[in-house]
């Protein structure tokens, strides 16, 4: 049999060494190697079966993806848990996690039995076996000890490609779905660097193959004050060591060898440190689509209008279901997805109306009924799509997000997200739209309001939980008793809302000593900001006043990304090689944000800014690499996105899992168990 390796510099250089490669790109072209390496050794025009499980299934959809596959001579995709037809005359390839379960079924595919002796193994007399991460010690010897499946190995290899790409700089490890991960990462009785729980254990592992893949040895920092963070740090610091102590030939950026790239760094960061951005109601594309509709793994069914049957001045359209992979793969997906939903609609009209115009602007009169400049309806466009055959395919994805975000629309329209999202923005930056601090009071009393127009149990939980959160807690157990009567949550809701105190986030705040009576404290208290970088850390030139708060996170990416994020605040494992040079001014002034409406009667109305963002300075270092640790949302995804365009700096981001408002909730709930 062939020895064990892991996937190293020979297999990887092309693909880590381009300065200008994505995280995917570089899964990409890995997973493409993993193909070549096996069929080169295949004699003739061979084709080759590939079995997987299902964690390795998901990391090829979500990077390479099945239609590729062909290329690579793959003539068929098994399901390893499955029962499968024999191939006796193809080689097999197996792409596993490096699991107990995956290495038995291997396994039992080459023991001898009834059927086995009598008609021969299901795959012909060559195997490459291919583990997603590190392969145990003992499960390596389970397989040593199989004798029928040694002599037909070519290939044992580790390819370090544990985790799923998410976008082009983004990953994560699928966990925390089913089930919830919160039990473990905040009830766990495991507590310390040195004995941290196996969930967590394996999840760092799975963040040494990112980091392999990558070919990143970091520098390792996490939030001083953090300990789940710190353990994680220190774990991941000695799996990360006994990684590079291992595979002499495998090289990292920063080594010396390589003079035109630097050491990353690996920042660990925590979903407890801040409750409030994944509740928040964000009106970016890709948000308002993940909040809002029925999405899973990227894929989305949407109600397609055509036109198909629609006469001249009737409104009989046609509706039909459609479904659509909103990825890297779409460009319009990924020109729009950070955009407001106003400005999607905008643009889509608009190339709509431009591929119209092209074509005479005849058919403009027919399809669009006139040239007003408004945004076009969706039964507009569908005429207009029917009406252009020549520009069928660009035509129908625009009509596609056209559909998908006059959904959202729909969904924000009927839920009255306007006027809500309007007092969430004020709760979690201590200020209205017109700059005015108001007080808590005042607030409170809107948040009644609310509550009795909302018929929705589960949208009073989210806003009852964003005032307690954004809030640091309410002032006294009389507030909390009112907003819980007037919110009207089942026996489950209520028990969710009590276990965000498990986070770290009280519901009522403990009395300040030498306070004067409640009721006129609670008179003069005024709403404070949840964090004050999340409100001045935005870098865009135009804002809508229903997006004034910035997710915490974005503040910390950018001064990442300057080399200014305090060492004291955010230490290292091990010592920074320029520690000093790491820590911003401490009395560094702050650009004030200023939003003033443009129109009085439109909350949708982009904020005026009168700073110029001038030349761009290119950002000095390697790679930083972000991981939170119990979920990243949408606004924090979004967010990274937009740092590494101001700074020019690489910046790849992950986490457990990508979460929706709804997942964090439910999380929440989780949190109830017994500790792990």
């Amino acid at each position: 049999m062939a020895r064990r390796v892991t996937a190293n510099s020979s297999m990887m250089s092309s693909a880590a060494s381009g300065p200008t490669q994505s995280l995917r790109d570089i899964v990409q072209e890995s997973l493409s190697n993993v193909l070549k390496n096996s069929t080169s050794q295949l004699p003739g025009d061979k084709w080759i079966v590939l079995v997987v499980d299902p964690q390795s299934l998901r990391v090829i959809s979500s990077s390479i993806g099945m239609y590729n596959l062909m290329e690579h001579h793959v003539s068929i995709v098994e399901d390893l848990m499955k029962k499968r037809a024999p191939f006796r005359d193809q080689a097999v390839l197996y792409l596993v996690e490096p699991n107990e379960e995956s290495v038995s079924r291997i396994i039992a595919d080459w023991t001898p039995n009834k059927a086995t002796l009598k008609q021969g193994p299901l795959y012909g007399n060559t195997v490459f076996l291919y583990f997603l991460g590190r392969l145990p010690d003992e499960l390596f010897a389970k397989i040593k000890a199989c004798k029928e499946l040694v002599k037909r190995v070519k290939i044992l290899q580790e390819v370090n490609l544990d985790f799923l790409t998410k976008e082009a700089q983004a990953f994560h490890f699928d966990m925390g779905r089913s089930p919830s991960i919160y039990p473990d990462l905040y009830l766990s009785k495991y507590q310390t660097a040195e004995n941290i729980s196996p969930m967590q254990e394996q999840m760092v592992q799975k963040l040494v193959t990112v980091c392999a893949t990558l070919n990143e040895y970091p520098h390792v920092r996490y939030p001083d004050e953090n300990e789940l963070c710190r353990n994680l740090a220190f774990v991941f610091q000695q799996k990360m060591n006994e990684f590079v102590g291992s595979n002499d030939s495998w090289w990292y950026n920063g080594d010396g060898l390589h003079p035109n790239s630097d050491r990353a760094t690996l920042l660990f960061m925590d979903r407890k440190d801040d409750c409030l951005s994944p509740l928040m109601h964000e009106f970016t594309y890709e948000a308002m689509v993940n909040d809002l509709l029925n999405i899973e793994d990227d894929r989305i069914t949407y109600n397609s209008i055509n036109a198909g049957t629609a006469k001249e001045g009737m409104t009989d359209e046609k509706t039909t279901k459609m479904d659509a992979l909103l990825n890297d793969n779409d460009e319009v997906w990924m020109e729009l997805r950070g955009m407001h939903i106003a400005d999607v609609i905008k643009v889509l009209s608009s190339r709509i109306r431009d591929i119209v115009d092209s074509n005479t602007g005849s058919t403009l009169n027919k399809a669009a009924k006139g040239k007003d400049g408004k945004a076009l309806s969706v039964s507009q466009m569908a005429k207009a799509l029917k009406a252009l055959p020549e520009y069928r395919e660009i035509m129908s994805k625009l009509s596609q997000h056209m559909q998908i975000a006059h959904q959202c629309m729909d969904v924000f329209t009927k839920q009255k997200l306007l006027d809500l999202s309007d007092l969430e923005q004020t709760l979690a930056t201590g200020k209205t739209d017109e700059d005015v601090v108001p007080t808590l009071k005042k607030i409170l009393g809107e948040v009644v309001t609310e509550f009795r127009g909302q018929p929705n149990s589960v949208m009073r939980l989210r806003l009852l939980a964003i005032v307690i959160v954004s809030q640091r807690g309410l002032e006294t157990q009389e507030q909390l008793d009112i907003l819980l009567e007037e919110a009207r949550l089942s026996e489950k809701e209520l028990n969710a809302l009590k276990n965000i105190e498990k986070l770290g986030c009280p519901l009522v705040r403990a009395p300040q000593t030498g306070a004067k009576g409640r009721m006129g404290k609670i008179r003069s208290t005024k709403v404070s900001a949840y964090h004050p970088d999340a409100i001045e850390s935005s870098s865009a030139e135009t804002e809508y006043v229903s997006s004034r708060y910035s997710c915490v996170l974005k503040a910390i990416m950018e001064k990442a990304a300057k080399g200014e994020l305090s060492v004291e605040e955010y230490p290292s494992v091990m010592p920074l090689p320029d520690a000093e040079g790491m820590l911003g001014p401490s009395s560094m002034s702050k650009a004030k944000s200023v939003r003033k409406m443009t129109s009085s009667s439109s909350k949708w109305a982009g904020s005026s800014s009168t700073n110029s963002q001038g030349a761009k300075k290119k950002a000095h270092g390697g790679r930083q690499i972000i991981f939170m640790a119990g979920g990243m949302c949408f606004s924090e995804l979004r967010a990274a996105r937009e740092v590494m365009a101001d700074s020019n700096m690489e910046i790849v981001v992950g986490s457990n899992r990508f979460i929706k408002p709804m997942d964090f909730l439910i999380d929440w709930k989780n949190l109830g168990r017994k500790e792990a």
